[in-house]
């Protein structure tokens, strides 16, 4: 089973996630950086509108190759209700995607709105087979048991994914 977490993080909550999530699978992290370098001003000033449009961000890295791997989980913040422009972007820079399973969470502050349906019809139309999406709040990233919960998720669907092969 390989694993390869993708994740987007501005203020830390993401990443924290994505950290834990790989240690206690095993996978593999590639953070995605937009190479805006938003300040925190500059997120709520130029980043929320350049989500609202759903633009992709120049990010690093520029392609991402996850033919290697059975499963990918994709993590972003939630701005205004939708994706970071960088994980926009890292969807479209993904390569090798086409059959893989994938697990999706989103980190915010209250609801994720349409964050998770837009996430997953992104990776749906670039082939992937989405086997869940996850929403966690800020008091669930400082939740052990909900980390918990979704690296079960993601350990249930490595599990179906390989014995489906």
């Amino acid at each position: 089973m390989s694993l390869c977490i993708i994740y987007h993080s501005e203020t830390g909550n993401t990443r924290s996630v994505a950290e834990r999530l790989a240690a206690a699978t095993g996978g593999d992290l590639v953070e995605v950086k937009d190479r805006a370098g938003y300040s925190k001003i500059g997120m709520y000033l130029k980043g929320i509108p350049r989500a609202l449009m759903r633009h992709r961000a120049d990010i690093d890295p520029a392609a991402i190759d996850v033919s290697g791997y059975d499963t990918i989980v994709f993590g972003s913040p939630v701005w205004a209700g939708n994706p970071t422009p960088a994980i926009n972007a890292a969807i479209e820079a993904l390569r090798g995607v086409e059959g893989k399973g994938a697990i999706v969470f989103c980190t915010s502050r209250g609801s994720p709105q349409e964050t998770l349906e837009k996430i997953k019809a992104m990776l749906v139309e670039r082939g992937a087979d989405v086997r869940g999406c996850v929403s966690l709040t800020q008091s669930d990233v400082q939740n052990a048991a909900a980390i918990e919960s979704l690296a079960d998720l993601i350990r249930r669907s490595e599990k179906e994914f390989l014995s489906a092969q």
